[in-house]
């Protein structure tokens, strides 16, 4: 077996994936860059029990991480506790991928490599956008192989939370679906508003995307909200909820061999 830690700063997702690299199980619990090795072993050892799991089971450990101290952390958890270097996704690792000659790949995030990762092995003969819906929006573009640029903005709820944080008396909401663009009060103004707001936002992007890229392009949603989103965003042709898992053990398998 083989535990996959997707690490963003908003949440730890925990996939326990059989030998065959199918996703048998998920856990999630919050980010919280204090948490020791032996504190988060306290949670690991129950979700082990609750699988029937044990250490010696475990062939390999693998992490995607946005949070540097989280990263540390499971390096020391992985060896202390099951005797195994954790795989930690980087672009420093063998990637299926080139990047165009004009992109400065050094800071591209662990998150943002395991989509197009996974996202070349399931479409390989397709220009790809690849939009991951999560704390922060990211979107990447590849023509064939080749990564030709991507962007990062606020995520669906930091919208909302940043609304909240730099106004006196507006509310906090939730980002959710509404019927009509128009609120019939201060709380449902803003959810209309940021909701269909974000559509139009990600609409016109895949729209100036494949204007700049000439070509057609097959788009793929990940992310917390991209089921919501993809359900309003025709030009999103799929929705696929494990891509990142999903990426990390195939650029596991893929340096293993």
């Amino acid at each position: 077996m083989y535990i996959v830690f997707d690490v963003g700063n908003t949440n730890i997702v925990t996939s326990i994936l059989n030998s065959e690299g199918i996703v048998e199980n998920t856990f999630r619990n919050r980010t919280n860059d204090r948490i020791t090795e032996d504190e988060f072993m306290g949670f690991f050892k129950s979700m082990m029990d609750i699988n029937n799991i044990e250490v010696k089971d475990i062939e390999g450990i693998m992490v995607s991480s946005v949070v540097p101290v989280i990263t540390s952390m499971l390096q020391r958890f992985g060896k202390k506790y099951f005797g195994l270097d954790v795989f930690v996704v980087s672009v420093s690792q063998k990637i299926p991928f080139k990047f165009a000659d004009n992109i400065d790949a050094s800071g591209m995030g662990a998150d943002r490599i395991i989509n197009v990762v996974q996202a070349l092995k399931e479409y390989p003969d397709k220009n790809l956008i690849i939009f991951d819906f999560g704390t922060a929006t990211t979107y990447e573009v590849l023509k064939g192989n080749t990564y030709i640029g991507g962007g990062i903005f606020p995520g669906p709820r930091t919208y909302i939370n940043s609304l909240f944080g730099t106004t006196a008396r507006l509310p906090k909401v939730e980002f959710c679906e509404t019927e009509s663009v128009l609120g019939r009060n201060t709380v449902t103004g803003i959810q209309s508003a940021t909701f269909f707001g974000y559509i139009g936002q990600v609409k016109y992007l895949i729209e100036k995307i494949k204007e700049e890229v000439g070509e057609d392009c097959f788009v793929i949603a990940t992310g917390g909200f991209s089921k919501i989103i993809g359900e309003y965003v025709k030009e999103i042709d799929k929705c696929s909820s494990k891509l990142s898992i999903r990426g990390i053990y195939t650029l596991y398998k893929m340096n293993k061999e």
